[in-house]
C-alpha cells in the first residue's frame, strides 16, 4: 500500500500553517523595524541634543539592527516553507501521475544515441522527467549520465540498490535536502565557474609581504584615530587612509581578477555548504552512501565550504560603495579578502571536484529514492552475472498509469536468442519493446523496476525504433537505419554482448527486400552472443522459428473483433498472430 499521499498531505497542511505563521511575523517585524528606526530621531526632537537623547538613540539603533537581523532570518524561514510547500504539492501531483511540471532533460536529447531517443529517456513525458527531482546542475547531469550509460557491474548495481532503498525510507531527510537545494537556483555559468576552481592555480605575488601588510597597516591606521579623536591632528589618519587606497591601486588588477573568479557566488556556495552539512550529519547504513560520506568528512567539507562562503560574502561587501570605501580605507579590506581567498584556494582547491561530485551523486540518488518510495509496488530486480537471463513477472511500462497499464510475463534464458513479436497495429508491440528496454535501464541504474519480480543479467542495449532521415547529412531513412544496424553488428563482432531491440526492420525498402534482409539480419544475430527482441508485421518472418528452433521463438499480441469493434487485451501470447486489422480499420473509417 502506498502511504505517500497521506504523508505528503500531512506535510502540506503543516507547511501551510507554518507559512501563514511566519508570514504574519514578517509583517509585524517590518512594523517593529520601522518604528525602531523612527524612534531613533524622536528623543532629539523632544529633548534636543542631550546625553539622554544620544543614549536612547543608541539603544534604538541596536534594537533596529537586531530587528533587521531577525527579519532576515524570518524571510529565510518563509522562503524555505514556501519551497517545502511547493515540493509536496509537486509530489502530490506526481502521485496522480502528473509529472510534466518537472524538468524534462531536453538538453540531453540525442537522436543518434544507441537507445535513449527510442526509449523516450529525455524530453516531455520522458523517463528522466518521471524520475528527476534533482536540485543541482551536477545532480541533473549525473542522473542523465546513469540513464545514458547505466552500469553493467553487478556489485555497483547492488550497492546502489541498497542506497536507493535506504533513501526511499527517509522522506523527511529527502525533503530537507531538496528544500535546501531549491533555495537558490544555480545557472550553468555559475556552476561551471565553481567547478573550474579545482582546475586552476591562483597566483599572488609576494604573498609573504601581503600577509604582513594586511596585519600592520590596519593597526597603524586605527592608532592614528586616537590623536584625531582627541582633536590633536587628523594628518596621520588621512595619510594612512590615502596609503591604503594607494596600496589598493597597485593591487587593483589582482583584486578584480579574484573578484571575477570568486565574487557574486556566495548564495550558491551557501547552498553547497548546506547540502554538504546535511549529508555529513546523516548516519547512513548502506556501504555506498557511507563511502560517499567519507569523501566529505575527512576533513569536514561542510565546515571548509562554510569558510569559503564567508570569505566570498565578505569580499562582496565592496558592492556597497560606502561600505567598500570605509572598509578599504581602514582595514585594507579587498587586499585582505584576496589574500585569504588565495590561502583557502591553495589549501583546498584540489578537493573541490570530489566534494561537488558527492553532492551531485547524492542528489541523483535522492531522485531514485523518491521514485522508489512513490512506487512501493515496484521491485528491485535480482542481478545475475553469469550467462544471460531476463525473467520478469508482470512487467509493465512505468510511465503508464497503473489503472491503464497492462503487464506481461517475459522470459529469455541463454545467449543468441531472438524473440519475434507479431501483432496487429495498435496491439501493443512497440509499447512492449519500450517496456523491456526501459526496465532494463532502470535495473542497471540500481532503481526499482515496474514488475512484481525480475531477474536480469546487465547487458548493453541497442534499439532501432524511430530512425530519422537527415536532409543536412543527405541521408535517407533507409540509409540511416542501415548505418545503425551496421554499428551494432560491428560491436557484436568485436565480442560485445548486446540486447538488440528492433521495431519493424528495414522499413525503408520494398516488402521482398525487407523480408530477405530481415531474415539475413536474424541469421547474423544468432551467430553472436546477443539477445534480440524484434517486432514485425511480417508473418513470414515468424517462420524462422522452424529454421532455428533452439534460438528463435515467436510471441504475439492478438486482437478480437466483436460486434464490429476491435478488442485489444495487450497480453503477450505464444506463437505468431493470426489476426490483422489494417483493412478493418480503413473500412471502419470509410477510407475504403
Amino acid at each position: 500500500m502506498n502511504n505517500q499521499p497521506v504523508f505528503y498531505a500531512g506535510k502540506l497542511s503543516k507547511y501551510n500553517t507554518e507559512l501563514e505563521s511566519v508570514s504574519l511575523k514578517v509583517k509585524w517585524f517590518a512594523w517593529y523595524r520601522f518604528l525602531a528606526f523612527v524612534g531613533i530621531f524622536v528623543p532629539f526632537f523632544f529633548l534636543g541634543f542631550q546625553w539622554v537623547s544620544f543614549s536612547v538613540a543608541a539603544i534604538l539603533i541596536v534594537l533596529f539592527f537586531f530587528l533587521v537581523k531577525k527579519n532576515i532570518q524570518l524571510e529565510k524561514r518563509k522562503k524555505k516553507f514556501t519551497v517545502l510547500k511547493k515540493l509536496v504539492e509537486d509530489e502530490l501531483l506526481a502521485l496522480k501521475h502528473s509529472f510534466l511540471h518537472f524538468q524534462n532533460g531536453k538538453e540531453f536529447l540525442d537522436t543518434e544515441h544507441f537507445f535513449s531517443y527510442d526509449l523516450d529517456l529525455f524530453g516531455d513525458g520522458s523517463l528522466f522527467q518521471f524520475l528527476n527531482r534533482t536540485v543541482t546542475l551536477g545532480g541533473r547531469q549525473k542522473l542523465a549520465g546513469w540513464l545514458i550509460r547505466p552500469s553493467k557491474e553487478k556489485y555497483e548495481i547492488e550497492s546502489r540498490q541498497k542506497a536507493v532503498q535506504e533513501l526511499s525510507e527517509i522522506p523527511n531527510w529527502r525533503l530537507h535536502f531538496l528544500a535546501n537545494g531549491k533555495l537558490f537556483e544555480e545557472t550553468e555559468e555559475l556552476s561551471r565557474e565553481i567547478k573550474s576552481w579545482s582546475e586552476m592555480e591562483l597566483e599572488l605575488n609576494r604573498a609573504g609581504l601581503v600577509k604582513w601588510l594586511i596585519k600592520i597597516v590596519p593597526i597603524i591606521t586605527l592608532l592614528t584615530v586616537i590623536p584625531s579623536a582627541l582633536g590633536s591632528t587628523d594628518f596621520f589618519l588621512v595619510l594612512m587612509v590615502v596609503l591604503q587606497f594607494v596600496l589598493m591601486y597597485f593591487f587593483w588588477k589582482r583584486i578584480n581578477q579574484y573578484y571575477n573568479f570568486f565574487g557574486r557566488k556566495s548564495e550558491l556556495l551557501s547552498k553547497y555548504m548546506q547540502l554538504l552539512q546535511i549529508i555529513e550529519e546523516r548516519e547512513f547504513q548502506s556501504e555506498y552512501l557511507n563511502g560517499l560520506q567519507k569523501k566529505i568528512t575527512q576533513p569536514s567539507a561542510g565546515k571548509i565550504f562554510s569558510q569559503l562562503k564567508n570569505l566570498v560574502k565578505q569580499f562582496e561587501y565592496r558592492q556597497n560603495i560606502l561600505v567598500g570605501i570605509f572598509l578599504n580605507g581602514i582595514f585594507t579590506w579587498d587586499i585582505r579578502c584576496v589574500f585569504r581567498l588565495w590561502q583557502w584556494h591553495q589549501k583546498h582547491h584540489n578537493k573541490l571536484e570530489v566534494w561537488l561530485s558527492v553532492i551531485s551523486e547524492i542528489d541523483a540518488l535522492v531522485s531514485l529514492g523518491n521514485y522508489a518510495n512513490n512506487h512501493p509496488d515496484f521491485t528491485f530486480p535480482e542481478i545475475l552475472d553469469k550467462g544471460f537471463s531476463f525473467s520478469a513477472k508482470d512487467v509493465g511500462h512505468p510511465l503508464l498509469r497503473a489503472d491503464k497499464r497492462v503487464c506481461n510475463d517475459m522470459e529469455i534464458n541463454g545467449w543468441s536468442k531472438v524473440m519475434i513479436v507479431t501483432g496487429a497495429n495498435m496491439a501493443g508491440k512497440s509499447t512492449f519493446l519500450r517496456t523491456v528496454g526501459v526496465n532494463l535501464i532502470l535495473a542497471r541504474m540500481g532503481a526499482p523496476v515496474c514488475a512484481k519480480q525480475m531477474r536480469i543479467t546487465p547487458i548493453a542495449i541497442y534499439t532501432n525504433m524511430r530512425t530519422t532521415d537527415s536532409l543536412l547529412k543527405d541521408e535517407s531513412y533507409f540509409f540511416a537505419e542501415l548505418k545503425r544496424i551496421k554499428g551494432v553488428l560491428d560491436r557484436l563482432q568485436s565480442g560485445e554482448r548486446i540486447f538488440v531491440i528492433l521495431d519493424e526492420m528495414l522499413k525503408g525498402t520494398n516488402s521482398i527486400d525487407k523480408l530477405n534482409g530481415s531474415k539475413e539480419l536474424i541469421k547474423k544475430l544468432v551467430e553472436f552472443k546477443s539477445i534480440a527482441l524484434i517486432a514485425t508485421h511480417d508473418l513470414k518472418l515468424s517462420e524462422m522459428e522452424d529454421e532455428f528452433p533452439q534460438q528463435v521463438f515467436n510471441k504475439c499480441f492478438e486482437i478480437r473483433i466483436e460486434n464490429e469493434e476491435l478488442i485489444f487485451d495487450y497480453k503477450l501470447s505464444d506463437g505468431a498472430t493470426k489476426t490483422m486489422n489494417a483493412t478493418f480499420l480503413m473500412k471502419k473509417m470509410g477510407i475504403i
